[in-house]
């Protein structure tokens, strides 16, 4: 018994030499939350950050050593190569404002890495007491970057300006708006103004539903902003139209602009011209190439807001609320959908998973059946001209009815909704009997009539309103109106989305929609593993 708990001591004292030796001998190999990296020559940057960037989860500052090699001109190259060669999947703030031994650096992030090139490395103590945000657990880490080549192609002159302006959507801050930003930051030596598209104008965005709000986005920006450099003024506000105060303000001077958005300078400097205000000047940047290494080839070349909403798809917007309200089993998922919307086509990929599907509309056409108490009822409210020589409700005439009314509307969903939830829960605890573990109740009106709440989670489908009048016409022979007055009778994409923990938009190839459903179902399936 004694050599027993002898040899469990050894092992123990073991595995604690072990473990201590690779905390304090190898530190690098427990991955830092935030970091913060010196550099000395701004030409070595970017591979500097490539290096760097393995010893960091979450965000990376870059903050490059002011002196002669480190000029404008260098760091601008530098801004695009940190934000499209060093690729990872950090959050990298390259602070445009050089740093000096006497001036204290504060981030918004608390550091727990200190890193700093092999050329920083005797003067890294007095670097290290001028980070005012260190964690009190923080470490060092040099990055080996003697053998790195420098870059000297830099032929770019970098004309500074009191007063800089640009515009964007700003969805989800990706590497092409750091870009954006950080080239007017690096011009400017007082104010940049930045406009933050409102609802208004993002609606021909593609999947402009999951945009994020307005404000959410301006706080992202101000953030990134102060990041780079707190020294400057900043005013970022919604953006309601094309201008802002670009055009009729005489103190701006300079405009940033990405490739796609030229033409939206020229259009201010004609506003401007007709005021008779100085012309703006214009700095152009190229598009980031988007090197993704899950780009499919439905999205995007370059870095945009548009391909990682389109990566959004059958992921998890929001977590799962507890709904003490119903039974753990079978887990109900309602998929929320438009007329033409692809719902019923997302429900049978589904289905083809193993899940058990309702679909409550056919539900309703069931009800209908002439002897049933529904039948009879609608005769009575609607007339008995929508009922069909056979006894059929004609749902034509009843459409043409509702669609172009909507107290009528209310008043048929007020005698159907009642009935159809009813036989639809009765379904869902007879297929929870048979052994189904997930059940998708299938509406196209799950979230005005608020079925949602009788679900474990929402899963919303959505296409272009345009997109679905176009099936809608073809599929059910109508005109465009009436195809149009169906579409605007039901909850529109943005409150479907609002209420959603999972989206779908079955709008490009069938491959693509697939690998929408199979994300969300692997999703489903680690989840109700970790609740059983």
């Amino acid at each position: 018994m004694n050599y027993i708990i002898l040899s469990f001591s050894v092992i123990v004292l073991l595995v604690s030499v072990t473990v201590s030796y690779i905390v304090i001998f190898h530190p690098a190999r427990v991955m830092a939350h935030n970091g913060l990296l010196f550099v000395s020559n701004a030409a070595k940057a970017h591979i500097a950050c490539m290096k760097a960037a393995k010893y960091v989860r979450n965000v990376m500052y870059v903050k490059i050593k002011i002196n002669a090699e480190n000029s404008s001109q260098v760091i601008s190259r530098q801004i695009v190569n940190i934000y499209t060669k060093a690729q990872t999947n950090i959050d990298i703030r390259l602070m445009v404002k050089p740093y000096e031994k006497s001036k204290d650096i504060i981030t918004r992030q608390p550091i727990d890495l200190i890193m700093y090139d092999s050329e920083s490395a005797k003067e890294v103590e007095v670097l290290r007491k001028s980070v005012k945000s260190l964690d009190r657990g923080y470490r060092l880490q040099n990055i080996d970057t003697s053998d790195s080549p420098i870059e000297n192609n830099v032929n770019e002159e970098v004309k500074a300006y009191e007063y800089v302006a640009l515009g964007g959507t700003f969805d989800r801050l990706h590497n092409g708006h750091k870009i954006l930003l950080s080239q007017a930051v690096l011009r400017s030596t007082r104010h940049v103004t930045v406009g933050v598209t409102d609802v208004n104008m993002i609606q021909s965005k593609k999947l402009w539903e999951l945009i994020e709000p307005v404000e959410k986005r301006i706080e992202t920006v101000l953030q990134f902003l102060n990041d780079i450099n707190p020294e400057l003024e900043y005013n970022v506000f919604p953006l309601k139209d094309l201008y802002g105060p670009t055009k009729d303000d005489p103190k701006f001077q300079l405009i940033v602009v990405s490739e796609e958005t030229v033409r939206g300078a020229v259009k201010i400097n004609e506003k401007r011209n007709e005021k008779n205000l100085n012309k703006l000047d214009t700095y152009v940047i190229e598009l980031a190439q988007d090197s993704h290494p899950g780009r499919h080839h439905e999205e995007e070349d370059k870095v945009s807001s548009s391909n990682q909403r389109m990566r959004l798809l059958g992921t998890l917007l929001r977590p799962p609320r507890p709904n003490p309200n119903i039974p753990d089993w079978p887990y109900v998922i309602g998929l929320a959908g438009g007329i033409a919307s692809g719902k019923s086509n997302i429900a049978e990929k589904l289905k083809s998973k193993g899940a058990a599907i309702i679909n409550c509309d056919i539900i309703a056409h069931e009800l209908y059946k002439p002897g049933l108490p529904l039948n009879t009822t609608i005769a009575q409210s609607f007339g008995d001209h929508v009922i069909t020589s056979d006894g059929e409700v004609d749902r034509r005439k009843l459409g043409q009815i509702v669609f172009s009314d909507k107290s009528q509307l209310q008043k048929l969903n007020e005698l159907v909704w009642p009935a159809v939830i009813e036989e639809t829960q009765r379904r869902v605890v007879a297929l929870g009997k048979q052994g189904y573990k997930v059940v998708v109740m299938e509406a196209a009106v799950m979230v005005r009539a608020k079925w949602y709440e009788r679900c474990h989670q929402l899963w919303a489908v959505i296409i272009p309103p345009d997109e679905a009048i176009k099936r809608l016409q073809k599929r059910n022979g109508l005109t465009e109106e009436e195809a149009r007055q169906r579409i605007e009778a039901q909850p529109s994409n943005s409150e479907q989305v609002a209420h959603a923990n999972i989206v779908f938009s079955p709008f490009w190839s069938y491959e693509y929609t697939q690998s929408q459903i199979d994300r969300a179902w692997q999703q489903l399936n680690e989840y109700l593993d970790n609740k059983k």
